[in-house]
């Protein structure tokens, strides 16, 4: 019977499984993906949803590491910006390795550009396909794209010490993290219940963030969707104040994610407006003294590529909720199909 409590609480076996396989039988392949991402002149990420999502914190290290990387959803490259490909490194990323724009893509590229895929499925279309086959070796979810989000998170972080020369130290970081993570996962869903006056009566949700952080907003809103049925918007927080900010009133509801890097205090900055302007806010970031009238969902200081992976716990809960206050059966799917398989119809 489907459970989506157990994909969130068992987040913690699975990660150390994907640790394990990409420190061990997994990391020849991440370092042969290494030298191919710095060998190439360019790097294009692509995927769809919650695969996209989580290669963005990638995105922003290749990029700090001076490496031209950007990350397009696959629909839009398949479509629109095929010149975006051309003389690129291309990593693809599908927990399936099925979904029709990858596969659509795989037809297209397949011999004319290195392709990297990621994948937690080895007999998968893109396993098979790519030049360099990266598995998560996550458990499987049901349905969301829980486990296998943050193993993807946790695995292109792998990969980026791998460029970067990190690798051996980034083994022991995760490691010494790992009972945390699974404190943090324990803590919010024993207090689900603490969701509920921020949550309701209906409200807007806006999910804010900066840098690798926006892969959570974009990942929180999407659990909102999938899990909840509750419409979400996940922006930048520099757009956001450039004029969404008049959606504010009593009944806005907004997280805004400030980890510790360069732009936390602007992120604190807005957070402190939208409550002065009257909207309730959670500040989702390692928890901070110097804004008492802020409230926190508190999670840990780690490297900005592995911020995410924790990040999302607090959202994950606060989804499950949201659908148990609006008597849903959380994470069921209505009319997407696990794996998107035909881009006309469902």
């Amino acid at each position: 019977m489907f459970n989506l409590a157990d994909n969130i609480q068992s987040q913690p076996k699975s990660l150390a499984l994907t640790l394990e396989y990409q420190s061990g039988k997994g990391a020849a392949a991440l370092k042969d993906a290494a030298e191919l991402l710095r060998s190439g002149k360019k790097v294009v990420i692509t995927g769809m949803g919650a695969s996209l999502f989580a290669s963005i914190p990638l995105q922003y290290h290749l990029t700090s590491q001076g490496i031209d990387t950007v990350a397009i959803e696959a629909g839009e490259l398949l479509h629109y910006l095929e010149p975006a490909w051309k003389d690129a490194v291309v990593l693809m990323v599908s927990r399936s390795g099925e979904s029709v724009e990858i596969a659509k893509l795989l037809e297209k590229m397949k011999g004319k550009v290195p392709i990297i895929g990621v994948s937690n499925e080895p007999e998968s279309l893109l396993s098979r396909s790519a030049d360099v086959s990266l598995q998560i070796a996550s458990l499987q979810d049901q349905i969301v794209a829980i486990q296998t989000y943050t193993g993807t998170v946790l695995t292109l972080h792998m990969l980026g010490a791998q460029v970067d020369g990190t690798f051996a130290s980034a083994i022991d970081e995760v490691q010494q993290l790992l009972p945390t993570f699974a404190s943090l996962v324990r803590q919010n869903m024993d207090s689900l219940t603490e969701w509920d006056s921020f949550l309701t009566p209906h409200a807007s949700l806006y999910l804010l963030a900066r840098g690798s952080s926006l892969a959570s907003a974009y990942e929180g809103a999407l659990l909102f969707h999938e899990v909840a049925k509750k419409a979400a918007v996940a922006m930048p927080v520099a757009s956001f104040r450039h004029g969404p900010v008049e959606v504010v009133d009593p009944s806005f509801r907004g997280f805004v994610f400030a980890p510790q890097d360069v732009t936390s205090g602007l992120n604190l900055a807005l957070a402190d407006d939208l409550v002065r302007f009257g909207g309730l806010v959670r500040v989702v970031g390692p928890g901070s003294e110097a804004s008492q009238k802020l409230q926190w969902c508190s999670v840990p200081s780690v490297p900005a590529s592995l911020a995410p992976m924790f990040e999302i716990v607090p959202l994950q809960a606060a989804a499950y909720r949201l659908a148990e206050l609006n008597g849903i059966e959380p994470g069921s799917f209505r009319y997407a199909p696990q794996v998107a398989v035909n881009e006309a119809s469902f």
